[in-house]
């Protein structure tokens, strides 16, 4: 089992692009029970999600505490799948019983749905650990196989989860959480994850900076695409050099991930560029007479045409197999009582979910179409049998121990 302690959301450090806020619109997640919600979801996402072979599986990140709120955490997926997403990562599971993350597992399953759990623990690379060793950090695991070493209780945590029918892969280490001169020991980890698991994703975040000194990590890269703006971009027109930037991350990190014969997977922004007064004070738009709550209004989340035009160029200009949005808890609201960051309630909250929703569920770019419909055509000619796809899956997407 896991011993991490509960992750808190990370601070943003990009510069996020001021949104334009929807009108207001009910989403009513209800009350029901995740049991009970889930045969309703089933429908409703069967026929709002992209049908897997025209795109990419979409995900999202949530940092929901299993360990204290499993049956509000899978209300939450029953949102995610209703939205049209298949995929979510989790992180804060390093004290959550066995017993809770198969439930979780099971759950996400029953609605089409796989999860990627998130580790992210630089002891495990070659940093500090987040507590004082592996045993530590992920004490239950240890428990269950008797073991103190790093590898021993990595491989008992692998071995756990590779084997819950809901799993969908890892969010092995976050870009933030890796420093020069690790690349060495983030390939051991890498590699060790795929020895004992290799039928499921492993995903190591990548900042625009980072791309290429993680390429060789032997895992995906989730390439971050964050425009860096202060200002609104909407209209591409009149914002051509930002567009013209993110499409040139794009287009690299599609060469690097096929030079170094990776699927390719891409995290959009679905945050604000900061969730607590320290954040609004070091981007200029607070000040320390300010509340909470002021600050807050400061902080402008994308528009749901800015969040299209993200996966559209993403569509576009590469062919991802995964696209996952952070997060869930920027957008739809917290679960917990996290006071030192705020996160939407209420109409604003509907607000920026119904936005987000739309992006996902709107049609695919006619290019992306056309590109894809040519690469399975070319597939279909070179090769005589189907290729096994990867069951998978913060910006510090992660959460805190």
């Amino acid at each position: 089992m896991p011993s991490c302690h509960r992750l808190s959301s990370r601070l943003p450090r990009f510069a996020v692009v001021f949104g334009v806020l929807l009108s207001v619109l009910a989403l009513a997640p209800g009350a029901l029970a995740a049991s009970h919600a889930a045969k309703s979801v089933k429908k409703s996402a069967a026929a709002k999600a992209h049908d897997s072979s025209s795109g990419p599986a979409e995900g999202i990140f949530d940092n929901c505490d299993l360990s204290t709120e499993l049956s509000v955490c899978e209300q939450r997926l029953s949102v995610m799948a209703r939205a049209g997403l298949r995929v979510v990562v989790l992180g804060g599971i390093g004290l959550v019983s066995e017993q809770n993350l198969q439930a979780y597992a099971g759950f996400a399953r029953s609605l089409g749905m796989g999860v990627m759990w998130e580790l992210n623990d630089p002891g495990f690379w070659g940093g500090a650990w987040t507590g004082s060793s592996a045993a530590a950090d992920f004490s239950q695991f240890a428990g269950a196989c008797g073991c103190t070493s790093t590898t021993g209780v990595l491989d008992a945590m692998i071995g756990f989860l590779s084997g819950l029918p809901g799993t969908y892969g890892y969010y092995a280490a976050d870009d933030e959480s890796i420093t020069p001169g690790q690349g060495n020991g983030l390939r051991e980890f890498v590699s060790e994850i795929k020895r004992v698991d290799p039928d499921h994703m492993v995903m190591v975040g990548a900042s625009a900076g980072q791309g290429q000194s993680n390429a060789t990590s032997g895992a995906v890269l989730g390439n971050e695409i964050y425009p860096v703006t202060t200002g609104q971009i909407a209209d591409q027109n009149n914002n051509l050099a930002v567009w013209d930037e993110v499409q040139q991350q794009i287009t690299q990190s599609q060469t690097s991930a096929t030079r170094h014969q990776q699927a390719s997977a891409f995290i959009l922004q679905a945050f604000t560029f900061g969730d607590n007064l320290a954040d609004g004070q070091a981007v200029g738009v607070c000040t320390a007479q300010m509340t909470q709550q002021q600050c807050y209004h400061k902080l402008l989340y994308p528009s749901s045409q800015v969040q299209l035009e993200l996966r559209n160029e993403v569509l576009a200009h590469s062919h991802p197999k995964l696209i996952l949005w952070y997060s869930f808890q920027q957008t739809y609201g917290q679960a917990g009582t996290d006071t030192y960051s705020l996160y939407p309630t209420g109409a604003l909250a509907h607000a920026r979910w119904q936005g987000l929703t739309e992006a996902i569920n709107a049609p695919l770019p006619a290019l992306a179409t056309a590109a894809r419909a040519h690469t399975n055509k070319r597939t279909h000619k070179t090769s005589g049998h189907k290729t096994r796809g990867h069951h998978t899956t913060n910006h510090n997407h992660t959460t805190k121990r």
